[in-house]
């Protein structure tokens, strides 16, 4: 795969330069009030006539509640309520590598939850399923001898710089993808950045059979670009330092898509997006209020009749001052003096705004955010909960669907069959909050009626969160009959010798 053209390889899609302004707001916000204010006019424009100083220090001063990266951390909470893992009729091979997937100590579990978050956030993650590096040809003892095997290293949305996909035959495959892979290199006491570039291509192939075209494309090569200074040069150009063909016959990617695609490309509308505009606004609403609450909570003082001091002189002001005005002019008129204090209207009108407009962004992350006057109907806290439950149950599901793709990858590295790729289970019933209390007392009905069993109580409860994880149904069993056999003994002990029944007399007898 040579290139033809002078574009260097981290030249970046159109579908990534149309999504990158939004990974850029999120990852600000994701960065608290620190890269907030750090962005300035870009998320608090300066007002007109506003001095530079004064803008500078309301900056600087800007609140940050951080409501957004609250309900984003809740929703993506609620499928690692449960532990991610392989199904018990999974390969024994893949169920080790779920221990450490990443070949950096993480259990899948853990591996899928930074990406489930990631998607969230960005509308799509990348895994990258790669392969210890071994020689051409060599044999299973050589493998076994150099401990190679599958790893999947997550790649963040912002480093995958272009991914093109092509249908064959029904199936969509990608069929060209470049990421960066810059390094950091220790150079004596300091470090340096090292600019690297992946490149994943497969060769298209047109045959022409009965005057119709065919399509397919080739066996998956790989290249490392670097970019390297050149002394005598402004520019630095970009060399291949590594470059091979992948031995399966696929490209080793696999996206994990949250929210509406656009048909044929990567631009995606994230399922949180509204939320974040939102995010943006009350951080706006929280600094305008500041600033009229910085110039209407203090009062002005006001002197009437009475000459200015000289420039530089200070007025003394507050306890233990007192003021004495001498007749001014040739009417003798006595001077005044007062404070004016305004009526903090528009700061009670702007508080209020605020709070009515965190209540809405409550209810569109679907999650309680902070405390305000009033409450929502229990009806209303049911349809919201179960828009968030029916929202996250489909990124749970979809989250699913590309870690078993990413199996299918791996089956392919370790030579076993598809069909070998694990179910992977995914917890997607998240209980509804505010019909839990409802729910359960319509199931105790049920078993007091003789319609369900105990252990389906207890189900039910564990599905709700009512019961810790960490309950143990064969220990609370034991408890149970041994609370019951105490219970009876303690009985039989406070009955008088006569009041035992015939079968207890003639069970002390055979006892004797």
């Amino acid at each position: 795969m040579a290139d033809t053209t002078s574009t260097p390889p981290n030249n970046t899609s159109s579908d990534y330069d149309a999504m990158l302004p939004y990974w850029t707001m999120i990852d600000d916000i994701m960065g608290g009030a620190k890269t907030m204010r750090a962005a300035k006019e870009r998320y608090l424009p300066r007002f007109e006539k506003e001095d530079r100083e004064e803008y500078e220090e309301r900056v600087k001063t800007a609140p940050w509640t951080p409501l957004y990266s609250d309900a984003f951390r809740n929703l993506a909470s609620k499928p690692f309520n449960k532990e991610l893992a392989l199904d018990e009729k999974a390969h024994d091979d893949l169920k080790t590598l779920s221990e450490n997937i990443d070949a950096a100590g993480n259990h899948i579990h853990v591996f899928a939850r930074k990406v489930f978050e990631a998607g969230i956030n960005n509308a799509i993650d990348w895994i990258w399923i790669g392969h210890t590096d071994v020689p051409e040809g060599a044999s299973v003892a050589t493998r076994k001898a150099l401990k190679a095997r599958p790893y999947w290293t997550r790649i963040p949305a912002k480093r995958m710089l272009a991914v093109y996909e092509d249908v064959v035959e029904g199936e969509v495959l990608i069929v060209h993808a470049r990421f960066d892979e810059s390094i950091k290199r220790r150079v004596g006491f300091g470090e340096e950045t090292i600019e690297r570039v992946r490149v994943l291509d497969r060769e298209r192939i047109e045959t022409v059979e009965n005057g119709v075209t065919k399509v397919r494309y080739g066996q998956p090569t790989y290249q490392l670009w670097e970019r390297k200074e050149v002394k005598g040069r402004r520019s630095a150009s970009w060399a291949v330092i590594e470059e091979g063909r992948i031995s399966i016959d696929v490209i080793p990617l696999v996206p994990f898509v949250v929210g509406d695609r656009e048909d044929g490309s990567f631009e995606i509308r994230p399922p949180l997006r509204d939320l974040a505009y939102m995010q943006i606004t009350e951080f706006q609403m929280e600094s305008d209020r500041k600033r009229v609450q910085t110039m209407t909570a203090f009062p002005v003082s006001v002197f009437r009749g009475v000459e200015a001091p000289d420039d530089g002189e200070k007025v003394t002001l507050g306890p233990r001052a007192a003021f004495f005005f001498p007749p001014a002019g040739e009417g003798g008129q006595l001077g005044d003096f007062k404070f004016a204090e305004p009526s903090g209207a528009a700061g009670t009108m702007l508080r209020e705004d605020l709070t009515e407009f965190r209540r809405e962004m409550r209810e569109a992350g679907m999650q309680p955010l902070t405390k305000f006057s009033g409450s929502l109907t229990a009806t209303e806290v049911m349809v919201n909960d179960a828009k968030a439950h029916s929202a996250v149950e489909m990124w749970a599901l979809a989250l699913k669907d590309a870690l078993e793709q990413a199996f299918v990858i791996t089956c392919k590295w370790l030579g076993l069959s598809e069909k070998d790729h694990p179910n992977v289970k995914v917890n997607t019933d998240f209980a509804i909050g505010a019909q839990t209390a409802e729910e359960m007392g319509l199931i105790i009905q049920m078993y007091e009626k003789g319609l369900i069993s105990a252990d389906q109580v207890i189900d039910e409860a564990l599905r709700r969160n009512i019961i810790g994880p960490d309950y143990d149904r064969d220990e609370d069993l034991k408890r149970i009959i041994e609370q019951i056999t105490e219970a009876v003994e303690d009985q039989q002990a406070a009955m008088p010798p006569g009041d035992q029944s015939d079968d207890e007399e003639e069970d002390q007898t055979d006892a004797a």
